[in-house]
């Protein structure tokens, strides 16, 4: 678009600074009056043909061109054209998420440039040349195609030419509050802003758009996926159908653990900050109670074998340029991580979906004679089996860093709070559960509905006297439970969780937040200061569990319930099976 022109004072010439990489010695000037008369020149020409739609435009208040209009004043019409003229060909991008207006297109390239450069999606192509030029998908339907729905053309578009549908119309800009809070939808961990209105005259009480910070780490989960965090909420404690406090709730169930004594079990979830499993870890030791996860099916029965696990930092994993890449497509699980991955690929596999990263196919032989790399071992949905053949494999390739990949928001706080040895495999929970020998049971989530289904959780449950089922939905678990307790998501929850690249800070500010951590607390004040120890079970299950599907719109329970995120999957499903 040419707005970023800069005055070269060696060269004595103007430059655009947007493409143009520093030099030794170079002299910039940014208020050189060359600079400054040709920005307001080509301010002119952009007004001139760019629609003065601001009124029912979704980027007004926040659009680049609005603010350079009003940093450089009136501007004068330069040639006979009305700006309501559109002689630009419309480009319908067949699209229920993505809209393109092309007559407000200043064609400035950011979106292809960020769709080729930072995702590597491809999905856009600039068509034609001038004034003709448009920004098109490179296949349409755009849903259907290479393109991701990370929504970072949205954001990174500096006028109202792409927009995201789902927002169009609803507030302006300015009318909502914003703070930012890491994701925990994958365990990418992005950095990212909730706009949201609080219930007073200007928006209604709920999460309108979400956008990345200005790394663009930001994927469809978090783009798309926020009306899961508005879709029937659990909104207050309950105990045997009467509504409590918070204290109240965690009053009666440490009542019921103190009388359970050693028959208790303790479901985390991999959602759950980094203070909320320590505060569960606490409670189990009180009394003796056993902890189990869906983690304990991939996550931890690798660690058994491989032993402990020290994950590469964020400078490791941007500085690394040679990768090998182990499991499901990294895509598909951590979408975040793909932009990262640059250089030399390889995949040690035959069927591998994430064509983008375009790998190189690889053998055992190779991967042990190749130059050191990082390894990316997505360890989830392997069997048993292979799990315990790639610990045993990598513990043995120390040239190699490895990277433990699972889908999950906080895993990896998982791994650092427990050793494998204290979690008890998922199915001997259920079946200890099932032969009466847990009583009282507390669960984290809904994790477990994507590994067994709700009506073979109802008959395992209703072997137990007390069953506390902490969920940010009124549907799914909770329907189970005499003790319901809200979960708190996005923007709800104050901790922090252990992300691929580290720690990242959980916010909460939400005017409708609850903190079930007061839940927690309040247990743990009444429980006995003693430490019993975590129980471990051991033995055979009759229990089968089901195995757990992924893609790029589907990861977990939580973006399972995303009415966006589930058309979104349902279209690209629909194409592959008309394909095959």
């Amino acid at each position: 678009c040419r707005m970023c022109i800069v005055y070269n004072e060696s060269t004595k010439r103007l430059i655009t600074s947007c493409n143009t990489y520093p030099e030794e010695g170079m002299r910039i000037s940014l208020q050189n009056e060359l600079v400054r008369s040709n920005q307001k020149y080509l301010l002119e020409a952009f007004m001139t043909r760019h629609p003065l739609d601001c009124p029912i435009c979704d980027k007004a208040g926040e659009c680049d061109l609005q603010n350079y209009g009003a940093i450089f004043g009136p501007q004068r019409q330069i040639v006979p054209i009305s700006a309501l003229e559109k002689e630009r060909h419309e480009h319908d991008w067949q699209s229920d998420f993505l809209e393109y207006y092309s007559n407000r297109c200043v064609v400035c390239y950011r979106c292809t440039r960020a769709c080729d450069e930072v995702v590597g999606a491809r999905a856009l192509f600039v068509d034609d040349r001038g004034f003709h030029a448009n920004i098109v998908p490179a296949i349409r339907p755009m849903d259907t195609s290479s393109c991701e729905m990370c929504g970072i053309c949205v954001h990174v578009c500096p006028v109202g030419a792409i927009i995201s549908k789902p927002f169009k119309y609803w507030t302006r800009s300015w009318l909502l509050k914003r703070e930012s809070t890491a994701c925990f939808i994958c365990s990418g961990g992005c950095e990212i802003s909730l706009e949201y209105g609080v219930g007073d005259w200007r928006s209604k009480a709920q999460i309108y758009r979400t956008k990345p910070s200005d790394k663009l780490d930001i994927c469809a989960r978090a783009f798309f996926g926020y009306d899961a965090l508005e879709i029937r909420r659990l909104s207050a404690p309950v105990v045997h159908s009467r509504q409590e406090t918070m204290a109240n709730a965690g009053l009666f169930v440490a009542g019921r653990l103190k009388s359970s004594k050693d028959k208790a079990a303790i479901f985390l979830s991999p959602f759950m900050s980094n203070e909320d499993i320590e505060l569960s870890i606490k409670i189990a030791r009180a009394v003796g109670a056993v902890l189990t996860s869906t983690l304990s099916i991939d996550v931890f029965e690798f660690l058994k074998e491989y032993g402990e696990y020290s994950p590469p930092s964020r400078e490791e994993i941007e500085a690394c340029r040679r990768w090998v890449l182990i499991g499901r497509d990294v895509s598909a699980s951590v979408p975040v991580l793909s932009y990262y991955i640059k250089g030399e690929v390889f995949a040690l596999s035959e069927r591998f979906e994430d064509e983008k990263l375009s790998p190189k196919l690889i053998t055992l032989e190779d991967l042990k004679a190749l130059e050191p790399a990082m390894v990316v071992l997505n360890v989830f949905g392997m069997p048993k089996e292979q799990l315990r053949d790639y610990a045993n494999l990598i513990k043995n390739l120390s040239h190699h860093r490895l990277l433990l990949l699972h889908p999950d928001g906080n895993y990896l706080g998982m791994v650092e709070a427990l050793k494998a040895e204290q979690i008890t495999p998922l199915e001997l929970a259920l079946e200890a559960i099932k032969e009466g020998f847990i009583k009282t049971a507390i669960v984290f989530g809904e994790d477990l509905t994507q590994v067994i289904s709700v009506n073979d959780l109802t008959k395992i449950f209703s072997n137990l006297e007390h069953l506390c089922v902490i969920s940010p939905y009124l549907d799914g678990l909770a329907q189970l439970a005499n003790v319901k307790v809200p979960m708190g998501l996005l923007g709800e929850i104050d901790g922090t969780m252990t992300s691929i690249f580290g720690k990242v800070r959980l916010k909460s500010f939400l005017p409708w937040a609850k903190d079930h951590g007061e839940f927690l607390k309040a247990i743990v004040e009444q429980l006995p200061d003693n430490d019993v120890g975590i129980k471990t079970l051991q033995g055979n299950s009759s229990i089968e569990l089901k195995s757990r599907e992924i893609s790029l719109f589907m990861s977990s329970w939580v973006t399972s319930q995303s009415q966006h995120l589930r058309k979104l999957y349902e279209k690209r499903q629909a194409l592959k099976e008309l394909s095959t």
